[in-house]
């Protein structure tokens, strides 16, 4: 995956995110599809570099435009979010809490997952950046999120804090319940009391539950097939919406044209095989 401290920024310009919007009921014919408004990122980087660079930029925390800024909070580093001391602030010189200063919502969940040590500071900015560029696409019928392998359930717990009123349930769904799941949740509940008890985990992997019908789905870091795993189960659900961040691309593609994966690489090919998969469903798909 990403190297050290361009983690974040490898996200956003290589690892594509795919969002999609549902069709009101699955359909045998060719559908008439919805389309949800504007687009939260470049799906093709290799091919649209201009455009890329254009967009590449921090959403959810503007100051990471900065690379001294970027450095000094080690962005991309696969270590823990925490802060340099117990009760550290911006005035005692910590990158980390001067980042999070200024009483924001989301500055004060930040502190609350320092405080912790809950998470990486990678997955952290990653988690961030990823439900900043989505959030406002993301719909339910049964007001419903599933966070699919979701781990220690970040994206899902900034949808309760954020989204509260759209998702009166979230579903972690994955096999494993890491300790940081419950701090995730705890941090959630401090700064956003109304988050309480609405991020539930769930222990089952993809297919061995149905997925609640007209959900919303969610999936960071599908590595591989679980991408298309995680497609498969939101499909059959009718998921209202959907939006993904691949990765780690090994055995994708396989039933991509092969012209496809020479002239574009495997990456880009399965993602471009996805989207035919996703609009033969009926979603409208946005790169």
């Amino acid at each position: 995956c990403a190297p050290p401290l361009r983690g974040v920024l490898r996200m956003l310009c290589v690892a594509p995110l795919l969002l999609s919007s549902a069709p009101p009921v699955r359909r045998t014919a060719a559908p008439q599809r919805r389309t949800a408004d504007g687009g939260p990122s470049p799906f093709a980087a290799g091919l649209h570099a201009a455009h890329v660079a254009a967009d590449a930029r921090f959403r959810a925390w503007p100051a990471l435009n900065d690379e001294a800024t970027r450095h000094a909070v080690n962005a991309g580093r696969r270590y823990r979010l925490h802060l340099r001391e117990e009760g550290g602030t911006a005035a005692g010189g910590d990158p980390t809490a001067a980042l999070f200063s200024g009483g924001t919502l989301m500055g004060r969940f930040g502190l609350a997952l320092a405080a912790r040590r809950a998470v990486d500071r990678k997955e952290f900015f990653e988690a961030t950046e990823f439900f900043a560029r989505v959030r406002s696409h993301l719909k339910s019928e049964s007001g419903t999120l599933v966070d699919a392998a979701g781990g220690h359930g970040l994206v899902g717990a900034l949808a309760a804090v954020f989204k509260f009123e759209q998702f009166g349930r979230v579903q972690v769904h994955d096999p494993q319940r890491p300790k940081s799941f419950d701090a995730v949740a705890a941090a959630a509940a401090e700064v956003a009391p109304w988050a309480e008890g609405r991020v539930v985990h769930l222990p089952a992997r993809l297919g061995e539950a149905p997925l609640p019908r007209g959900c919303a789905v969610v999936g960071v870091h599908g590595c591989g097939t679980l991408t298309d795993r995680i497609i498969d189960a939101a499909a059959e659900a009718d998921a209202r919406s959907i939006a993904l961040m691949p990765c780690c691309y090994s055995q994708t593609a396989a039933d991509a044209p092969e012209a496809l994966r020479r002239a574009l690489g495997v990456p880009l090919a399965s993602d471009v095989h996805r989207t035919y998969r996703l609009e033969k469903l009926g979603y409208t798909v946005r790169w």
